[in-house]
């Protein structure tokens, strides 16, 4: 009986195949156009191969303190030019060298090309580190060949405005699936097909699972639709395919009970349509669906409560690193609502049907 009601709620669902487009062009046509407003903003940056730094020594220093600069400034990517009577001015004007540091007995002055802003603050950021490790020259010269001991930090990798929009829009649009199930909710209330189900013994579990199901395999047809699509138009990546299908498939599931939830309990199609699309766009604006989750102010133990931002972050990471340690989370949290909201919607059918 089930698969009967499955087949039947499917041909119902696909009548309405303007609805299912929805979860198709909408996500392309949104993440085109915040890939365009956002590409400059998230760009990589491309550090520097390397920039000539004038210097001079006026005064006396330290013996060997000339040969330390210079081997700091090699392990910096910083070329270091002596220069004697030139002024830094005319030197920065008229020669490829982007900063100048006037070394003397107690201190040193940096000057920069104005156009040369990021140079200078690596500079500066290279010299506060050689100075800082001791509070005399004597100890730098001792121990130049080993000054820092330099560690590289885990970080994840910049993602493309393209593959970050391609991807979680696709997760936006996919929590409206209820939209996909107007067709056939409509027509069940039109003609009372749901009260024949329950006067013909159908318990309300069987009804449920049904329509979770169709439902549950046409949004999954149209978000797949729409993945397939944003990589052939707009060469968007999604990474390890499976770990990114798996959490696309909990997620359509959770979406899809809880749009089936409000719906039981409101009996409104117009009623469960705009308020899912509330809570979705406060979950959606939590989760980085439209300012990005690494740019955003939102405290993390705010963002850590949508659903949406476990699944953007854990699609993000897969894309990036292969991995990310918010793929349980995100699985978790799908599953979790899809069970809560089922239970829900269960216990309200079947209340509603003894009040009929």
């Amino acid at each position: 009986m089930i698969r009967y009601l499955i087949k039947n709620n499917m041909k119902l669902m696909t009548r309405s195949f303007i609805n299912i487009m929805v979860l198709v062009i909408c996500p392309l046509m949104v993440s085109a156009i915040l890939t365009s407003a956002f590409t400059a903003l998230m760009e990589k940056y491309e550090g520097s191969d390397g920039f000539k730094v004038g210097y001079k020594i006026t005064g006396n220093v330290q013996d060997g303190f000339e040969d330390s600069i210079i081997t700091m400034g090699d392990k910096s990517g910083i070329q270091f030019v002596k220069y004697t009577n030139e002024a830094p001015e005319d030197l920065l004007k008229n020669s490829d060298i982007s900063c100048f540091v006037d070394f003397s007995e107690d201190t040193y002055k940096i000057y920069e090309k104005e156009d040369c802003q990021t140079e200078g603050k690596i500079l500066e950021g290279a010299m506060s580190l050689y100075f800082d490790i001791s509070s005399n020259y004597k100890l730098l010269i001792n121990s130049q060949e080993d000054l820092v001991n330099v560690e590289k930090a885990d970080f994840i990798p910049a993602v493309d405005s393209k593959d970050y929009y391609g991807i979680i829009e696709i997760v936006y649009f996919a929590w409206c699936a209820i939209v996909c199930a107007a067709g056939l909710l409509t027509n069940e209330k039109k003609y009372g097909i749901r009260n024949k189900f329950v006067i013909s013994g159908i318990s309300e579990v069987k009804i449920y699972l049904a329509r979770l199901i169709s439902l549950g395999a046409i949004v999954t047809v149209g978000v797949s639709l729409s993945a397939i699509a944003s990589v052939l138009l707009f060469d968007v990546h999604w990474g390890n395919v499976l770990l990114s299908a798996i959490i696309v498939i909990f997620m359509v599931m959770a979406s899809c009970a809880f749009g089936l939830m409000i719906y039981t309990i409101t009996d409104s199609m117009v009623l469960t349509v705009i308020i899912t699309f509330i809570i979705v766009w406060i979950a959606g604006y939590i989760g980085g669906s439209f300012e990005t989750y690494m740019f955003s102010s939102t405290s993390q133990s705010v963002k850590e409560l949508s659903p949406i931002y476990h699944e953007n972050r854990a699609l993000v990471e897969i894309l990036l690193m292969g991995k990310s340690d918010y793929f349980i989370s995100a699985v978790l949290y799908s599953l979790g609502i899809c069970t809560g909201c089922s239970a829900i919607a269960v216990i309200a059918g079947k209340l509603r049907a003894r009040l009929a």
